[in-house]
């Protein structure tokens, strides 16, 4: 698989410029995190904030935070919780010379794996999703669960999660 050259590591304080300007170029305006919020999630779940370098240069990444909802709300989605057993997958972010190469598949698959190594032992990963998306979620192994009641921006999202068990 192409998207699986490269280097994988968590992303540094650093790469929070880079990862905003994927973000930014990937998601509509009303979509995409904010530079400020990308580094709160850095500096607060860092662990849950892996890229895709080539070149040492930023292709792709993945980030998340903690809650201890089991479910994606409006608040699980703003507020990083450490101690929660559910890891909420914000975004996911590939440069658009890189797509359908596998990198986000490639990604998505790391990131489950690491993700499920970290402590406390995660017991899902959830993520929401436009329609449009959900069979590379579902090739990821994720579950589609049905319609959020997150609303951001103008279209319905879909909330997916893969559990992992407790």
């Amino acid at each position: 698989m192409q998207g699986a050259a490269g280097e994988l590591r968590t992303l540094s304080e650093g790469d929070v410029a880079a990862a905003w300007a994927l973000e930014t170029a990937g998601y509509p305006p009303e979509e995409a995190a904010s530079l400020a919020k990308l580094q709160d999630r850095q500096r607060e779940a860092g662990e849950l904030f892996l890229g895709r370098f080539v070149d040492d240069q930023l292709i792709g990444f993945v980030c998340g935070t903690r809650s201890l909802e089991d479910h994606l709300t409006e608040e699980s989605m703003d507020v990083h919780e450490p101690t929660g057993t559910t890891i909420c997958i914000h975004s996911v972010c590939v440069d658009g010379a890189w797509r359908r190469r596998g990198v986000a598949l490639g990604l998505l698959c790391d990131y489950v794996a690491r993700a499920a190594r970290t402590l406390p032992p995660p017991r899902r990963i959830c993520l929401l999703s436009h329609q449009q998306l959900l069979p590379l979620y579902t090739k990821a192994g994720f579950t589609m669960l049905g319609l959020s009641s997150v609303s951001h921006g103008p279209e319905a999202w879909y909330e997916c999660a893969i559990e992992l068990g407790t």
